[in-house]
């Protein structure tokens, strides 16, 4: 406390991690995710959906002691652990939800209770963890558009002649007559739900090597997977209700992919902000220090975004998360000041932080990598 010119023991400090402190962080953290540091600007002009929200969840272990607020799996893992939901709108670049929950709480109830919050003509882009018929059925009743993954466990039908797919007899006819992709419409479970289904045959030597990461975690695991599961294995398999005209057959991996780049925030998060570090220590000070640290990525992820938006006015490429959270980490202190109030050389801070993102903070295309600046017209 040397810039204030006050002593404080650490007991004084302790004692300052109250339920109301946290109140006021959690409260910093609202207003911060209902702000916005620049103009709206619509990434995808052209698109026919209202927003395209990307959500997925993160979580880490506790310390035993937390057990009982944030209760965790159990087992060989940490009694105690937490999880972070996050979602964002693509399109506009707005963040719709940063929330703290036990892990206990799973993204498929998280998926059930957020159902109200979906607007007419979104389209949701999620995991499998979010997805289960009746959430699909949700999706439609709230006049949305959803793209998804295809459940090994959930049974398909063909849509015309109501029999069972019979994916490994359907693979050899694809790699026999060289198609890549096509779509059919199925019949989903007993509820015989109908949406339409894209399947994309793999390359032989990813097949072989999705096949050997299964066996190692059924092994792990001491499960065995069904024969409908090794049939898939040779496939990628993606829902969706939206029709041909609105996302085409070849047009719907390349959707699906951009949600790899939620991975990429959470490894910035962990990476910079060591977000899932965490010593033992009374709750109320985890709590504090947990939403405190929300704040600051929220912070970074804002500058970010205008970082990006700036090079993508300019026709400069676009930013790399991953770069950015860590450059912007490491001039914390200077950051901290200007949020103060010195802002005396903010002028000069982010004249620099554009420079800096021509040449340093440029994102690489890789080809094994979708980044959502190559469907931006969709």
């Amino acid at each position: 406390m040397i810039h204030f010119g006050i002593k404080l023991t650490r007991q004084a400090i302790a004692k300052r991690f109250t339920k109301e402190a946290t109140s006021f962080v959690k409260r910093l953290l609202a207003q911060l995710l209902v702000s916005n540091l620049s103009k709206n600007v619509e990434v995808f002009t052209h698109s026919c959906f209202n927003r395209i929200t990307i959500k997925d969840s993160t979580c880490f272990q506790l310390p035993v002691n937390m057990e009982e607020a944030y209760p965790g799996s159990g087992g060989s893992s940490s009694n105690a652990a937490v999880r972070i939901q996050f979602e964002y709108d693509l399109k506009n670049l707005n963040v719709l939800d940063l929330s703290v929950f036990a892990f206990n709480d799973q993204d498929l109830n998280n998926a059930k209770e957020t159902l109200g919050d979906i607007q007419k003509d979104d389209l949701l882009i999620r995991d499998l963890g979010y997805i289960s018929v009746e959430i699909l059925q949700g999706i439609d009743q709230q006049k949305a558009w959803y793209l998804c993954r295809l459940n090994h466990g959930t049974g398909v039908k063909n849509a015309k002649t109501g029999r069972i797919l019979d994916f490994a007899k359907l693979e050899k006819e694809m790699r026999k007559n060289g198609v890549e992709i096509m779509d059919k419409m199925v019949l989903l479970s007993e509820r015989n739900y109908p949406c339409r289904l894209v399947i994309e045959i793999l390359p032989e030597n990813v097949k072989e090597e999705r096949i050997r990461k299964r066996k190692i975690l059924n092994k792990k695991k001491g499960r065995k997977s069904s024969k409908k599961t090794w049939a898939r294995t040779g496939f990628n398999l993606f829902l969706t209700n939206c029709p041909n005209r609105m996302l085409s057959t070849s047009e719907i991996r390349r959707i699906y992919g951009i949600r790899w780049q939620i991975e990429l925030i959470f490894k910035a998060w962990k990476q910079n902000s060591q977000l899932h570090k965490v010593k033992k220590m009374d709750i109320n000070r985890f709590e504090f220090l947990l939403y405190a640290k929300l704040v600051w990525i929220m912070l970074q992820w804002k500058v970010t975004q205008i970082l990006d938006m700036n090079m993508s006015i300019n026709r400069k490429g676009r930013i790399s998360i991953l770069k950015t959270y860590k450059a912007l980490s490491q001039f914390r202190q200077f950051t901290i000041t200007l949020i103060r109030g010195q802002t005396n050389r903010l002028k000069e801070f982010w004249e620099w932080l554009k420079e800096l993102s021509t040449d340093l903070l440029k994102h690489e295309d890789r080809k094994d990598r979708i980044n959502w600046r190559c469907v931006e017209n969709i």
